[in-house]
């Protein structure tokens, strides 16, 4: 049970991290795409507004009103430098400080159709490539480790994590009705013998034939919800007399279309009936048609002999760490 609930868990939690990761990295590199636009757009702006004026400061040597021009593009990209070069490429007037990293965005300076410099706008470059690649990193890192913590939490702490998933909120349990009258024989024997039934759909089934089938034989039929059945029996011998049922149930539901049924059976100490009831719920639960038993119970079985009834071993990942059994009753062939 603990290694499938952890199953469960890591089926449920690995791939949300995984998935929470890739939008992630998807934000990211959607943030730094718009940032990049967003810069482009401006600097293109503020230099297609100032460089008439800045060509025609440079062709008359307005140096002053140059200057003015310089100082308005540097602040208004809030940390940045603007430049103007001449025809020769050499530095005529800047204004403002180059941040350590930094994009460069020019315009020509054309005036009477010469071309008689450039204007050159250099901004704080926006958070780099490396820089999101790195953060990206340090996001996996912390999910890896999440997924140790709370894998280690599953295994070590499976059981609580299985108690907590089996409880039903909100909701009253429905008390087990007997549908068959007690048999008021005293017990013979310190055994119990348990059938756990379930048949779907609940419509098709044989109920009043069941229930005669399972007093016929001793037992004691509790529905514990529609579809859902099981037979204690009590009396001398529960162990014959469970596979004397078996045989019989089988022939009632076999011939129903459409019925699908798990079952299983144990037997057990009378005095551990209430454990017994629950172990023999879970084996149900692995069953995909027959009878369901666990190594204890096939060796309980082992003195009764049937030429019908056919045993083979089980095995169910849901329940690697128990020896299990399927019994199965062989239908005789008629020759012609």
């Amino acid at each position: 049970m603990q290694d499938l609930r952890f199953r469960i868990l890591t089926l449920c939690v690995v791939p949300f991290l995984i998935g929470s990761g890739l939008v992630l990295l998807t934000a990211l590199i959607s943030l730094q795409s718009q940032t990049d636009q967003a810069e482009q757009q401006l600097a293109t702006t503020l230099l297609k507004h100032k460089t008439s004026d800045a060509a025609l400061y440079l062709a008359t040597e307005d140096w002053i009103a140059l200057a003015v021009i310089l100082d308005q593009l540097a602040q208004a990209t809030g940390m940045g430098r603007a430049e103007v070069m001449n025809s020769d490429n050499r530095l005529v007037l800047a204004s403002g400080k180059a941040p350590a990293r930094h994009a460069e965005y020019t315009a020509s300076l054309e005036h009477e159709g010469l071309i008689i410099g450039k204007l050159s706008l250099i901004v704080n470059q926006a958070p780099s490539t490396d820089a999101i690649q790195a953060l990206l990193i340090q996001i996996l890192c912390m999910i890896s480790a999440m997924t140790i913590v709370m894998g280690f939490t599953a295994w070590k702490f499976g059981d609580f994590i299985l108690i907590w998933l089996s409880l039903k909120f909100g909701q009253k349990p429905a008390a087990p009705k007997s549908v068959v009258e007690h048999i008021p024989a005293p017990s013979d024997s310190p055994m119990v013998g348990i059938f756990s039934i379930k048949l779907t759909p609940a419509r098709l089934v044989p109920f009043a034939a069941l229930q005669a089938a399972a007093r016929q034989h001793f037992g004691e039929l509790t529905e514990l919800q529609p579809g859902d059945y099981e037979v204690h029996f009590k009396q001398a011998d529960p162990a014959q007399h469970s596979l004397e049922f078996f045989e019989a149930m089988q022939a009632l539901v076999e011939v129903v279309a459409g019925l699908n049924i798990r079952m299983a059976f144990a037997i057990d100490q009378a005095e551990a009936s209430e454990a017994l009831g629950k172990r023999v719920k879970y084996l149900a639960s692995l069953s995909r048609g027959a009878l369901v038993l666990d190594e204890q119970t096939k060796t309980q079985l082992a003195h009764i002999t049937h030429p019908s009834f056919e045993t083979a071993p089980l095995s169910s990942s849901f329940a690697s760490d128990l020896i299990l059994h399927t019994l199965t009753m062989s239908t005789p062939t008629q020759s012609v």
